[in-house]
């Protein structure tokens, strides 16, 4: 049994100031000490870690990494003495991971004692910091790394603490950008001509985390090039009947009227150009100060003459203004705990990009009103703002939540072919005058159409959103699914809506590239969402075809990846990432089940990863890599296979059915009324959604999501709240984002030292 991460020391968030967090430290510290997660002593980690470190190395590492022998080409019997050396810093990185995560030492090696593991654990913990360059996240801060706050403590004794979020500085994301220049450049052509500045992380799950990005030279030189490019586009003119007049619907008239060389503007004319640009950029108008500094750029600029291009310069300058392009958390005047509120300016911002990638004028109206001074406020404002009845505000990042946290909406990444026989070997069986085996449907040819998939699982989640009842029980066994679900955009908010069901002629069957096979309909449903065939059953998400093929690899099921997806979104839990010196491959062998095949996992030196995810991903071997349902496997005959061959000389393959073993296994989560074997996936979703930890986990997420940043011990009371929130409103999505978005960890923030 390896050492769950709850054994090991908790130190202090990095992100969080030492001011603020003394009374919380201390309480949580004697809390630990108590539950004998702790030891009393405190490792200096400049000094003594060194020594420390080579003590432990040779009590329990060098029978494996020493002079005779080096595991994985790795040798600890001489750590170099300056943790500054090169590769130093790597070396430890690794021997932290691997202790903190219990994979080393190995099970039937001689293991170290808690309190010798916990004083080097946290002696490593505190020189990686020291080591690690300013600004830069920590690991416990990257969003896939949140798990590693013990679930355990966050749900356990309850505690209320004052509790803020750290004053930041926050990179719109890429959604956000284009939206602000669709705010100031209203041309379908927008996409052709602007070059998207930011990019994403491309690892798993959450990706707009306020600590995340930060800008670059490049990235800066881009903004500039879509500055001037919407300019010219705002101011394009031409001569006609003696007069300067604008040219095409997209400019505006205000700035063009300024584009005439003979013209000397007035102050007025600059200030009003200015108040605009800031309205149609930033959602606000600028400060007497702000359009001090505006004028004085332009002075500079008009110096040699030429005033149309000095105007010009100036609202560039707006565009390229930290408001444009930045998110200020900064806060008011501090409280007596030295928390600060958010100013009714940056509430409005931070709500709006909550919820949607646009600021909200019904945010901005409500703090310019002063409508936005306590929580009570915003929970009247959101509610409405959430209602059915209300769409002023845009709320499309709800739906984004649920594409990163199920992660489905990586389907149409997982290369497959558009064309492709279910199953693959139907053409060989065809061939040799054989039928498709009971269980399997003939649809060759039919079109595999990923981002189709992605849109009907999109539908999928905002009609049990509409419901809002039970939301993530019903995500995860709702038995209904969309089919070929088509999205159009609403004249009147500009958001995407759902478009009536798409329904084909009534004689319809079998057309070529029709995708709605893959949920097993013989033709098209004429009412959506429709439900599946009664042998062909499907559970929520996790049974969609989005999701199946996103979990997949180009050629295969994987069970492994499914898995770690399980535990660590449903169940909290971290799973080891890879170590650098293991190749991760599966035997290669058609005659064998993949269940079979992955057999090799069990391998002592796998198993301690692979044991947190195979049986939680091996009973979705119910469906196919396209998320096709199936009751049986395709092997290949060998002996039958090597009795025929085809012109080139080559074997025709021959394949039988083999029945399919779906059964799992939940363990390793602390929740004895959760653990247990499981005889397939059905079953598997519906014990997961009905445990507590498993809600309890999907609030973590949703905290992560809509906060920016990674949960800390000290927002175990806002976590809690939130859990309530959402059971007492029978499972009511949009009652848990009111909770998250009234809290103090939301509303409040803390100047580092």
């Amino acid at each position: 049994m390896t050492a769950h991460k709850s054994d090991l020391p908790i130190s202090k968030p990095r992100n969080e100031p030492q001011s603020f967090w003394l009374r919380t430290v201390r309480l949580v510290a004697s809390s630990l000490v108590v539950l004998g997660l702790m030891s009393g002593e405190r490792l200096n980690a400049s000094d003594d870690l060194p020594m420390a470190l080579s003590r432990f190395a040779n009590k329990y590492c060098v029978s494996c990494h020493g002079p005779a022998k080096q595991e994985g080409r790795v040798r600890l019997d001489r750590l170099p003495a300056d943790s500054h050396a090169p590769h130093a810093a790597q070396l430890l990185s690794q021997i932290h991971i691997q202790l903190r995560d219990g994979l080393m030492p190995p099970d039937d090696a001689p293991q170290p004692s808690r309190a010798e593991l916990r004083e080097v654990v946290s002696g490593l913990d505190q020189v990686l910091a020291s080591l690690r360059p300013p600004g830069q996240l920590t690991e416990d801060q990257l969003p896939n790394k949140g798990n590693l706050v013990p679930h355990g403590l966050l749900f356990g004794t309850p505690v209320s603490l004052p509790t803020a979020s750290p004053a930041r500085v926050w990179r719109l994301n890429s959604a956000s950008y284009l939206q602000m220049l669709r705010g100031v450049y209203r041309s379908s052509r927008i996409k052709d001509e602007v070059v998207e500045p930011f990019t994403l992380i491309p690892d798993r799950g959450f990706k707009d985390y306020a600590a995340l990005y930060s800008l670059d030279e490049p990235t800066t030189e881009i903004l500039l090039r879509n500055a001037a490019i919407i300019v010219n586009r705002q101011c394009e003119h031409e001569l006609k009947d003696g007069a300067i007049k604008p040219k095409g619907w997209d400019t505006v008239r205000e700035f063009v009227a300024l584009m005439d060389p003979e013209l000397s503007p007035t102050r007025d004319q600059i200030d009003k150009a200015v108040e605009l640009q800031y309205r149609l950029a930033i959602g606000r108008v600028p400060t007497r100060e702000q359009l001090e500094r505006y004028y004085a750029l332009y002075e500079r600029c008009a110096a040699d003459g030429n005033r149309p291009e000095a105007i010009k310069t100036v609202l560039q300058a707006v565009l390229l203004h930290a408001d444009a392009i930045f998110r200020s958390e900064l806060g008011g005047a501090p409280d007596e705990t030295g928390r600060r509120m958010l100013t009714p300016l940056e509430l409005a911002e931070a709500l709006s990009f909550a919820l949607g990638n646009k600021r909200s004028d019904v945010f901005t109206s409500a703090a310019e009103r002063g409508d936005l001074a306590s929580p009570m406020q915003v929970s009247e404002l959101l509610r409405t703002a959430l209602s059915a009845k209300d769409n002023r505000v845009d709320t499309s990042r709800l739906l984004t939540f649920f594409q990163q946290y199920f992660d489905y909406y990586r389907a149409p990444e997982v290369f497959k072919a558009d064309r492709t026989p279910f199953p693959n070997f139907a053409n060989e069986w065809e061939e040799l005058g054989g039928q498709f085996p009971k269980g399997f449907t003939d649809i060759r040819g039919a079109l595999h159409s990923p981002t189709s998939l992605v849109a009907d699982t999109d539908a999928l989640i905002q009609y049990v959103l509409e419901q809002d009842k039970e939301v993530l029980r019903t995500l995860l066994t709702i038995d209904v699914t969309y089919a070929n679900a088509t999205w159009k955009q609403d004249k009147a908010t500009r958001q995407l809506v759902l478009a009536p069901a798409f329904v084909r002629n009534e004689n319809n069957h079998r057309g070529i590239g029709e995708p709605h096979y893959v949920y097993g309909f013989e033709k098209w449903p004429q009412h959506q969402p429709a439900q599946p065939p009664s042998d062909k059953p499907r559970l929520g998400v996790l049974m969609q075809p989005a999701w199946l093929v996103a979990h997949s690899t180009n050629f295969e099921n994987d069970p492994v990846r499914r898995g770690r997806w399980i535990r660590e979104r449903l169940l909290g839990q971290t799973v080891p990432d890879l170590p650098i010196d293991v190749a991760a491959q599966v035997p290669d062998d058609p005659h064998r089940t993949y269940r079979d095949r992955l057999t090799v996992t069990r391998d002592n030196k796998c198993w301690k990863c692979h044991q947190w995810m195979d049986d939680l991903g091996l009973p979705f071997e119910q469906f196919t890599h396209y998320g096709l349902h199936r009751d049986a496997e395709l092997v290949e005959d060998e002996a039958t296979s090597r009795k025929r061959l085809h012109r080139n000389g080559e074997p025709i393959k021959q394949f039988h059915p083999q029945s399919l073993d779906t059964t799992g296994v939940i363990d390793l989560t602390e929740d004895p009324q959760l653990d247990g074997p499981v005889r397939d996936p059905y079953e598997l979703v519906r014990r997961l959604a009905d445990s507590q930890r498993v809600r309890q986990v999907f609030v973590r997420h949703a905290f992560r999501y809509f906060l920016g940043r990674n949960e800390t011990l000290a927002d175990a009371s806002v976590l809690q709240a939130a859990d309530r929130a959402y059971v007492n409103s029978g499972g009511s999505f949009r009652e848990l984002v009111i909770s998250l978005l009234t809290s103090d960890s939301f509303l409040y923030r803390v100047v580092e030292d």
